[in-house]
């Protein structure tokens, strides 16, 4: 039911941007993987399914939520966070899907925002809200008010065990140009950036260089280039390389150039990655459709067509056991699946009536058997 639910769904605007990927790859020098285990399908028969939580809607307060895309995160008590559409609040549904309430406003005033970006779940159901304009992260307890403020000059992925932040972009400062990851006090300095051992900028290769991200186990982090199939464990901590994993695919084609040639097919790109709660890490990518053709206007500058794209992009999910980077369980859907971390939930946009703005909130669920 829940494919045939994912083939109705329609994007609203791609993840990456089409000038992305081609060429083929090579393989890197990670070290060999550890032999397998037991563990979770040892015979390889699991499968994906979507558990659907809830479908979130604008109906009590119309005009709250975006309505191209929304960055859904789950908060520890169960609800729902996300920007609001002027990106000046954040909008707090309950399991329901209803909207509960409005946390902040415009302005520059304690617990106002300029441009709030993705809230960030924190320990003890609190939450963190990244304001681009004004350079600071607002911290709100779980009652929602004020509980801090704090200097941020980078968009932050993840709150860190410490109380520090995760930032998984390249900078352009002096001296962390060309590292992909980054840790970040509450002072806002950069404690430590790490990530690779040749620091590269290069704007036209962060499909190589950057880092998705996602919360280990322990107070690591797992990360994976975007156009690479390579599972990495790092402690932030250190900024050591503690596990390097070829995923075991045999469709992943790794991209190494830009992608420039849109009569090409082209590669993959991993969108994301989430450790559940067996230790095992799922990724999501998105890879050319099934029945890929070029599009009418290949290679010519126009604005995004979102029927073109549904046409372009499938949305695959894959499961791994990071010790030995076999695939246990793979789905493809043909359709829009949008994920953030730290939250594993999946959102999916929902057809509706022009007045009305709803998506549908998917719990991704490994099963045993075929």
């Amino acid at each position: 039911m829940a494919e045939e639910m994912v083939g109705q769904w329609r994007p609203r605007r791609p993840p990456f941007r089409i000038v992305l990927l081609c060429l083929v790859v090579a393989g890197c020098g990670e070290e060999a993987p550890p032999p397998e285990t037991s563990g979770p399908c040892p015979a390889g028969d699991c499968r994906i399914e979507l558990e659907h939580i809830t479908r979130i809607t604008d109906a009590d307060e119309p005009g709250i939520l975006p309505p191209e895309t929304v960055w859904l995160q789950e908060t520890e008590a169960g609800t729902f966070v996300s920007t609001s559409l002027d990106e000046t609040q954040i909008a707090e549904f309950g399991p329901d899907g209803r909207l509960i309430g409005v946390i902040g406003r415009a302005g520059q005033g304690p617990g106002e925002f300029g441009v709030v970006v993705t809230p960030i779940p924190g320990p003890g159901d609190t939450l963190f809200a990244p304001d681009l304009v004004q350079g600071r992260i607002t911290m709100f307890g779980p009652d929602r008010s004020l509980a801090g403020t704090f200097p941020m000059p980078f968009r932050p992925d993840l709150v860190m065990p410490d109380g520090s932040f995760l930032v998984a972009r390249q900078t352009e400062r002096r001296e962390t140009i060309g590292y992909p990851m980054h840790v970040v006090d509450r002072e806002g300095r950069v404690v430590r950036s790490f990530g690779t051992d040749e620091p590269q900028y290069r704007p036209d290769l962060d499909h190589v260089l950057t880092r998705n991200v996602a919360p280990g186990h322990g107070g690591t982090v797992w990360a994976m280039a975007p156009a690479k199939y390579i599972l990495e464990r790092w402690d932030p901590s250190t900024g050591e390389l503690l596990q390097s994993t070829r995923i075991r695919s045999d469709w992943f084609r790794e991209s190494l150039e830009p992608y420039t040639d849109e009569t090409v097919r082209p590669p993959p790109l991993v969108d994301g990655l989430w450790e559940d709660e067996d230790g095992l890490v799922w990724t999501i990518v998105q890879d050319a459709d099934a029945d890929w053709q070029p599009p009418p206007r290949a290679n010519e500058h126009r604005p995004f067509d979102e029927q073109e794209y549904n046409r372009t992009y499938d949305c695959v999910i894959e499961v791994v056991d990071p010790r030995s980077g076999r695939v246990l369980a793979s789905r493809r859907f043909d359709g829009a699946l949008l994920y953030r971390p730290p939250s594993r939930i999946l959102v999916s946009p929902v057809d509706t009536i022009l007045t009305i703005v709803a998506y549908d909130v998917w719990n991704p669920k490994l099963r045993q058997g075929r």
